[in-house]
């Protein structure tokens, strides 16, 4: 038999740093047979084992707990006493350790925390909101903005199930190394960037010679001035590091937290916003204005990976699990 130590604690009685489990299990055995070969039977274990199983539980209980009698064994007094704490502990420790109870969407009554960017409240959620209302009614779910503090503790104390990250490889993130606070990702979808300016933008304005609009040039683009959607206010963004391989530097003339604010001073300005290529679809689901113009950025940059994180703590949650699947499947429908 395994055996399992469990060190004293403060408020524990010293006698539970010597308690294997298993001399629980031949305890309640013990009791309901009364014989030490049905015991033993019952349990798929040799008779010698169960015999010193009992003598130490003898030692630790400091009582003979079972005695010869006509017909077989009696439990003690304080055997009898035992009988029913023992019962309860070992079915309180087996419900504990059983696999969890499926996730049943139809009858669950949950609110599920998820921490995204406003393009992912605009493209997903309506997705996502659709999938609950059909399958899971019960369900409830709060959007919190990607600038709440200490996300990785968050996540991992559970105030926080999901959260749907940007990644663009090269430029790291302003949270802490992953594998060092127990975080997993999963891509959603992968996403590259372009520029927007509104629709009669100087940078559009056709070439005097030919009437054709012009290319825009790495040094225009650099030229112009730009906004920059930074959820935590932080900068500079992977556009500036990019930029300054090629010895060039752009003015961010505006920062904002959310795309939204961005397309709209877009909107009414000659600034320029780099983004992810889903902002082009905005204009065509009326979620930003048709007076946008989406041209490729002059700029060779890698794709960006649209992550969903969350703590492993959660991984083998039934609940969490399903999540995980019916976010994931409102990504891909976006």
């Amino acid at each position: 038999m395994n055996t399992v130590h469990i060190q004293a604690e403060a408020g524990l009685p010293e006698q539970l740093a010597r308690v294997d489990l298993n001399l629980l299990v031949v305890f309640d055995a013990l009791a309901r047979e009364q014989s030490v070969t049905r015991a033993a039977q019952r349990l798929a274990v040799t008779q010698s084992a169960v015999s010193h199983a009992l003598r130490r539980l003898r030692e630790l209980v400091g009582d003979p707990l079972l005695v010869g009698g006509r017909g077989g064994m009696a439990l003690t007094p304080r055997a009898e006493n035992l009988v029913q704490p023992v019962r309860s502990a070992l079915v309180t420790l087996g419900r504990a350790l059983a696999e969890p109870a499926p996730f049943a969407p139809a009858t669950a009554t949950r609110t599920f925390t998820l921490n995204c960017p406003d393009l992912f409240d605009l493209l997903v959620v309506p997705h996502l909101m659709t999938r609950l209302r059909e399958e899971a009614p019960g369900v409830d779910l709060v959007i919190s903005p990607p600038s709440v503090p200490r996300l990785s503790d968050r996540l991992a104390a559970g105030e926080v199930d999901l959260a749907v990250r940007p990644r663009v490889e090269g430029h790291p993130g302003v949270e802490p190394p992953m594998a060092e606070v127990g975080l997993l990702r999963r891509t959603l979808f992968k996403d590259r960037f372009l520029c927007v300016l509104r629709r009669g933008h100087p940078a559009l304005a056709p070439s005097p010679r030919t009437g054709r609009p012009r290319r825009l040039t790495l040094r225009a683009y650099a030229a112009l001035e730009h906004v920059l959607v930074s959820p935590t206010g932080e900068g500079p963004g992977p556009v500036d590091a990019l930029l300054a391989q090629e010895g060039l530097r752009r003015r961010v003339a505006l920062r904002v937290p959310q795309f939204a604010s961005a397309l709209a001073a877009v909107a009414s300005s000659d600034l320029v916003l780099t983004g992810p290529e889903v902002l082009a679809s905005l204009p065509r689901a009326g979620l930003a204005g048709p007076d946008l113009v989406a041209i490729p950025v002059p700029l060779r940059m890698p794709a960006q990976s649209i992550d969903m994180v969350w703590h492993e703590r959660f991984t083998n949650d039934p609940g969490h699990a399903w999540l995980r699947e019916v976010v994931a499947e409102a990504a891909g429908a976006r």
